[in-house]
């Protein structure tokens, strides 16, 4: 699959260049798996792949020590960098569990097949998550979450939903 956009270093923390990084998804799971991380520092430019020593976590965000960034100004040079990893360095997962990037582009239908639009992106609330599902200029937000989602067909790239009353109004 390649390299999947995960996530972007927020700031400097602390003065032996530990960096703070974000999950795109919110979720710190695999961040605990991964060994390196991939950033492009120039937009066309090549992969500055940097290998994890060390990781700790606080509030929705991993404090990373990178192998070669070692004091405050190496850190504030990755600021705003958007971090990516291979797909194969990510945990496999059940049959029942997706990532995120997974779902980015399925086509929405509902259970009788009305096409609702395409996911653009996801919302991470403590209780639940939510697709956003853009269809020209409307956008649905669709609580991630049985009963309302039936089916996510990665090989049919569609997602099939039960929608209540008022949810697509």
């Amino acid at each position: 699959m390649g390299l999947i956009s995960f996530g972007k270093i927020s700031k400097a923390h602390g003065l032996a260049g530990e960096v703070k990084f974000l999950p795109f998804s919110g979720q710190l799971d695999n961040i605990s798996t991964l060994e390196r991380i991939i950033i492009y520092m120039t937009p066309g430019g090549p992969p500055l792949e940097l290998k994890i020593l060390k990781r700790s976590f606080q509030k929705g965000s991993a404090i990373l020590k990178l192998e070669g960034v070692d004091s405050i100004d190496d850190a504030q040079m990755l600021i705003g960098n958007h971090v990516y990893v291979e797909a194969s360095d990510l945990r496999t997962l059940e049959d029942d569990e997706f990532y995120w990037f997974d779902l980015i582009g399925l086509e929405t239908f509902t259970d009788d097949g009305q096409y609702i639009g395409i996911v653009d992106s996801l919302i991470d609330r403590s209780l639940q998550s939510l697709l956003v599902v853009k269809n020209n200029d409307k956008e649905y937000l669709i609580p991630l979450t049985e009963p309302i989602v039936k089916n996510i067909d990665l090989e049919q790239s569609k997602i099939i939903i039960s929608p209540i009353t008022g949810l697509l109004d």
